[in-house]
């Protein structure tokens, strides 16, 4: 059979999920490359074929089309799914981080990209990643870039549903999960990753969450999904000290720096038009914001603005959204501060 339909054949059988079809076809095309004498190429692709370097996902995974997925697990106790299955497509212009992030990124990416390089020289990409830093900096949106730019379905974990009033339940459900995870490659998203990943140290800290733990270290360093493993938190303090090794590379989202605050002010009002206004001089004044608090501030503007039946943003317009933004900062340092306990117990 002439290559060009042999093509043909392995991606038609591929795109309709004829497992026996693409192996037929597969089959042929390692036979016709033995065929040339090209014996190296031929032995590789028949080990692929076969998932024998321990580096490919099986080929029900491969198959498997891309918006069906197998049953979700669920909790015992509420019959809620413990995962989230979502898919996304973004690039990299929908976050706006530091440099050095976003170079480690790309890496990551880049690894991931070429497994079966790496694998021929016995290296694994970094697939386990923890982010750490403040809510709103760009944490959970860089998982879904992350997931669109590898072409991988995003897994959120629902933590809501992982913990359970059973005595060890909550244990299974985390097993439930990676056995999950083990059946295809995905970008996997534990968010609030100290709700389960916490120090077992620290005082009062009861046996059942010890085990949690230690059941989860145990998981994850029995894992062998080809896709990332992505933890979040805002509280990186709050971990065991045991779960930072776990981890290929560990980042922190910090808030905005001016530039990426004026950056970040460009991106959100691309949607309307406006000219004349310094949006750095607008960045300096909102110091601590993150790129959620931006966000809104700009959402904000634009609202005001079309409400209005005008299609031009002012520097009016944005003072007032950031007006809106500093009162409610106020709120919450004044509310942050009152319940701030003292040295004797009392709150302040």
């Amino acid at each position: 059979m002439a290559r060009g339909e042999i093509l043909r054949k392995l991606f038609r059988s591929f795109s309709h999920n004829e497992r026996e079809e693409f192996l037929a076809a597969a089959m042929e095309l390692i036979e016709e490359e033995k065929s040339k004498n090209h014996t190296l190429l031929a032995r590789d692709l028949e080990k692929l074929l076969h998932n024998g370097n321990g580096y490919t996902k099986r080929l029900a995974a491969n198959l498997a089309p891309w918006n069906q997925f197998p049953e979700l697990p669920k909790d015992k106790e509420t019959g809620l799914s413990l995962l989230e299955v979502k898919q996304f497509d973004l690039t990299w212009d929908r976050i706006i981080l530091s440099e050095k992030i976003f170079d480690v990124l790309q890496e990551i990416v880049l690894e991931n990209r070429k497994q079966d390089i790496l694998a021929a020289y016995s290296l694994r990409p970094k697939s386990k990643l923890l982010f750490c830093g403040p809510p709103g900096c760009g944490k959970t949106q860089t998982a879904k870039v992350l997931s669109s730019v590898l072409g991988l379905p995003l897994i959120y974990v629902n933590l809501t549903a992982v913990f359970s009033s059973y005595l060890g339940e909550t244990a299974t459900n985390l097993q439930k999960i990676f056995a999950y995870i083990e059946k295809g490659e995905w970008v996997v998203l534990f968010d609030e990753f100290d709700a389960i990943a916490r120090d077992r140290n620290t005082q009062n800290e009861h046996g059942e969450v010890k085990r949690l733990v230690n059941s989860l270290l145990q998981l994850i360093d029995n894992s062998t999904n080809n896709g990332l493993f992505i933890a979040a938190t805002n509280h990186e303090k709050l971990l065991d000290s045991a779960i930072w090794r776990r981890f290929d590379e560990v980042l922190f989202f910090d808030n905005p720096s001016v530039e990426l605050r004026t950056a970040l002010l460009g991106r959100y009002l691309s949607a309307i038009r406006y000219s004349g206004i310094d949006l750095s001089a607008f960045a300096a004044r909102i110091e601590n914001a993150t790129g959620a608090d931006i966000e809104r501030i700009c959402a904000d503007a634009t609202k005001a603005v079309i409400l209005r039946g005008d299609r031009i943003l002012t520097a009016d317009d944005l003072e007032v959204a950031i007006g809106r933004y500093l009162d409610r900062q106020l709120i919450i340092s004044n509310s942050t501060e009152f319940s701030t306990p003292s040295q004797n117990g009392e709150s302040v």
